[in-house]
């Protein structure tokens, strides 16, 4: 049985999740393909676009077999943080032979070889970073130079290099955490990445043949109303043209029942939030440095919403999305040791009716107990185990909450909700 497992959010589905899928099925000879998808809240510091089980249900339509929440801890965090819970995760279920992800490289040669100095951390490898960042290098840069000098000290390694696009690019650099975290747990799940297809991860480019999930979201945000859904066609035949046709079909009935969820949905909660904080106690979240802290303090009698705080904190050596997510990290009451803690427990999401038996081996094999029905987590987890499903339980809610109030439905408990079948 050959399994692979993919680590993703799928904020929405596209062609380019689809293209790994099929490459997956036909060139890997995969016979299972398991998702450790995001939950409700995702790596860019925000809300899904989409509830979980919705996403999941969407993988499930274009290929996937099985799809597992990734808590939301690690699903909201930074890339080593990130690829630190879906690996360890993945590796818990005993019974996944490859992890699969796109990159911008299309090889895991230099990816391994850079983790593995990244994790060992050698004493001239630090001193070089420092002597490159103290010149006034950007990090990135300052990191590949240390990298290839450290290898040209090594005997008979002066002809590995790594590029500087490795450490610049961000589903590289993403590939490059999966990597390391294999190392860390000493694994023996492989990697294995497929060049990304399309627009750069941050394009708004629509037209592309592998739109990306930002240019996906942004027309999607600008035909959500039932008008533009049911009045023009051409606001939708580029989006229609940008996801999976088993995707679309689903999508066009969500957009006029659904209502999209975005950062500024949560705007009054993040202030009331920040409001009964110190620059000291903000200071205790995740991504919170002293310095954004400060900042955050001082501009907070400017807030008027989620997104525009974070334009007003952004500088140029403090990304958007770093700082969206130590907002989202404050809000939702997420710390550094959250984040270092390593999955205790696995939740499904959704699974194809035919892969039952599948579901059972990997329940039988699995190091991590599996909840199959949230309301019985009590019954399969110990404690400590319980404390951090009912925080995920609580933001899960949380999301509900804002969501049945924006969309004037009732309000779902999480535990209510049973995993997608297919």
């Amino acid at each position: 049985m050959n399994v692979t497992g993919i680590i993703a959010e799928y904020n929405p589905f596209h062609m380019g999740h689809l293209h790994q899928i099929k490459y997956i099925k036909e060139k890997l000879q995969s016979d299972y393909i398991v998702i450790a998808m995001s939950g409700d809240f995702v790596q860019r510091g925000a809300p899904g676009l989409l509830p979980k089980h919705i996403r999941a249900e969407m993988a499930l339509r274009c290929g996937a077999d099985l799809v597992l929440e990734l808590p939301v801890q690690f699903s909201s965090a930074s890339a080593e943080f990130f690829a630190h819970g879906g690996v360890s995760l993945l590796n818990g279920l005993g019974i996944v032979d490859q992890i699969c992800f796109g990159s911008e490289e299309g090889d895991t040669e230099g990816m391994l070889l850079a983790a593995k100095i990244l994790n060992q951390e050698p004493a001239e490898y630090q001193e070089l970073l420092q002597a490159y960042l103290k010149k006034g290098m950007s990090f990135p840069a300052a990191r590949s130079k240390a990298l290839n000098g450290y290898l040209s000290l090594l005997p008979g390694s002066t002809q590995q290099t790594v590029s500087p696009e490795l450490l610049s690019s961000p589903n590289n650099i993403l590939g490059i955490e999966y990597c390391k975290a294999l190392l860390a747990l000493n694994s023996s799940i492989k990697p294995v990445t497929i060049e990304r297809k399309g627009s750069s991860y941050h394009s708004t480019d629509l037209s592309s043949l592998y739109p990306s999930a930002s240019a996906i979201r942004t027309a999607l945000k600008e035909t959500t109303s039932a008008e533009a859904i049911s009045g023009s066609e051409t606001a939708l035949s580029s989006l229609s043209a940008a996801q999976p046709q088993p995707v679309w079909n689903y999508m066009q009935k969500l957009l006029i029942r659904d209502t999209l969820i975005e950062e500024n949905d949560f705007s009054l909660l993040l202030k009331y939030q920040l409001m009964q904080h110190t620059p000291e106690t903000l200071c205790q979240y995740a991504d919170l440095s002293p310095d954004l802290s400060r900042r955050i303090y001082r501009q907070l009698n400017k807030f008027a919403s989620f997104s525009q705080f974070v334009s007003l904190l952004k500088t140029k050596e403090l990304t958007y999305t770093r700082i969206s997510r130590g907002l989202l990290h404050a809000l939702l009451g997420i710390t550094p040791a959250m984040e270092n803690l390593t999955p205790s427990y696995v939740r499904l999401l959704g699974f194809r009716r035919e892969n039952s038996d599948f579901l059972r081996i990997m329940q039988k094999n699995s190091q991590i107990p599996i909840i199959t029905k949230g309301a019985d987590y009590k019954k399969a987890l110990d404690s400590s185990a319980c404390g951090v499903f009912e925080k995920d339980l609580f933001l899960s809610d949380l999301y509900e909450s804002v969501k049945s109030t924006k969309k004037q439905t009732a309000f779902v408990n999480d535990l209510q909700k049973p995993p997608v079948i297919l």
